[in-house]
């Protein structure tokens, strides 16, 4: 048998989110046997142990040179209003990051990819905070592959740097056509949703221990909101919602599970005030950060997705459906790939609030609606969304690049 190809992957995240844990699902699904992962990133040393079973390194990477803070000062005086100020500015911070930030960077990242042998080096998350690692494949002589998890700005600079990189994985056709519109041709282009471990959503757990936490009692309906509480999540949307939503099922009860993360805080507080204002306490559960997010979302009768701009996927939304939980969620960015409307889950216009307690409280009215969406969502993630499949397409591109064939 042959030895592994051995892959350095660059993760540029440092707070908990969908691309960190669907990055784990692709990593976990890949046959031993063929890929050899090299992770380095900035997750804590205690996420990596404990998540983690590859090779990997605790780096936190540095951000992209426009999300400086001294630029930003800079960048916001009169003088760089004008273009042609602003086009200085951009190029000589750009040399100036280059000089003392990326090229280190990259130094770094070489070292231990010749360390490992690697055949690739495979970029995780936003491309253009990701230089050093395009910089560091082309030191090494091997194929970079950029796996797009947002939306990238469409400007020169990061046209420049997608032009350097041997082939962009999309995790949404939304995010395709941001590729496109970064001047990407089609053929180096592949679509590859993330997937889940679907043993990890369908393993039955006894939710009496949560009922009894949460003083819920025997079937009393339930929906919530999953993810960090950040204004763009339409959080502030749930809540309005929740409101008309709990004037026509007074026994229901809304769950918004997770924390601000890397988020503002004052935001989060703003928040637990605004349910505070309209008379929502105890009816509108914060629960903070949980590690029993598959537990909770089994406990909801409808599970929702609010974001109030496009998504550049939906992970909440694949592990509702894993769970056979109908999902409302908002009309664009990757939900579309996701969710057949009026057979998976229900879309409504992003920031209508109005409409999306409309559509829960349709839900919560019935019972064999929700059964119904429940199993067809099941059915569609399982066919196209699982971890096994993600791991088997991007096995593919790797190796296209590496090997040739």
């Amino acid at each position: 048998m042959s030895k592994p190809l051995s892959i350095l992957i660059l993760d540029n995240t440092y707070a908990f989110g969908g691309a960190i844990r669907s990055l784990g699902n692709l990593l976990r699904a890949f046959d031993k046997d063929r890929f050899e992962p090299v992770l380095v990133t900035g997750q804590s040393v205690e996420f990596l142990a404990e998540h983690f079973e590859c090779t990997w390194y605790h780096y936190v990477p540095s951000r992209s040179w426009q999300d400086n803070q001294m630029y930003k000062k800079v960048a916001a005086l009169t003088l760089f209003r004008i273009l042609i100020m602003r086009k200085i500015l951009n190029l000589l911070f750009f040399l100036y990051w280059a000089a003392f930030v990326t090229i280190p960077e990259a130094i770094k990242f070489f070292r231990l990819g010749r360390k490992h042998n690697v055949a690739l080096v495979h970029l995780n998350n936003i491309m253009g905070c990701q230089i050093a690692g395009i910089l560091a494949a082309k030191l090494l002589h091997v194929p970079c592959v950029a796996h797009l998890r947002d939306f990238e700005t469409v400007d020169a600079f990061t046209r420049f740097y997608a032009r350097h990189i041997d082939h962009h994985v999309a995790i949404s056709v939304a995010i395709r056509d941001n590729l496109r519109q970064l001047g990407v041709p089609d053929e180096r282009i592949t679509v590859i949703h993330d997937g889940l471990e679907l043993t990890e959503f369908q393993a039955t757990v006894v939710t009496s221990r949560l009922a009894e936490e949460f003083g819920l009692i025997t079937g009393q309906l339930v929906f919530g909101i999953f993810g960090r509480v950040v204004e763009w999540k339409g959080i502030r949307e749930f809540i309005l919602a929740a409101r008309a939503v709990l004037d026509a099922v007074p026994e229901a009860r809304a769950f918004i599970v997770g924390s601000h993360s890397d988020g503002d805080e004052n935001f989060f507080l703003t928040m637990q005030k605004l349910v505070s204002d309209l008379g929502l306490a105890g009816k509108v559960v914060f629960t903070g950060y949980r590690d029993d997010v598959p537990d909770l979302m089994r406990m909801m009768d409808v599970i929702v997705h609010a974001s109030v701009r496009p998504e550049p996927f939906g992970m909440v939304v694949i592990e509702g459906m894993a769970m056979k939980k109908p999902v409302v969620a908002t009309h664009g960015g990757g939900v579309l790939d996701i969710i057949v409307d009026g057979e998976t889950g229900l879309l409504v216009e992003m920031g209508d609030a109005e409409a999306l307690g409309r559509a829960i409280i349709s839900l919560l009215n019935q019972r064999d609606l929700r059964w119904k969406m429940g199993t067809a969502g099941l059915a569609r993630v399982s066919h196209m969304f699982t971890s096994r499949r993600c791991a088997s397409e991007m096995a593919t591109i790797y190796h296209k690049l590496a090997v040739g064939v």
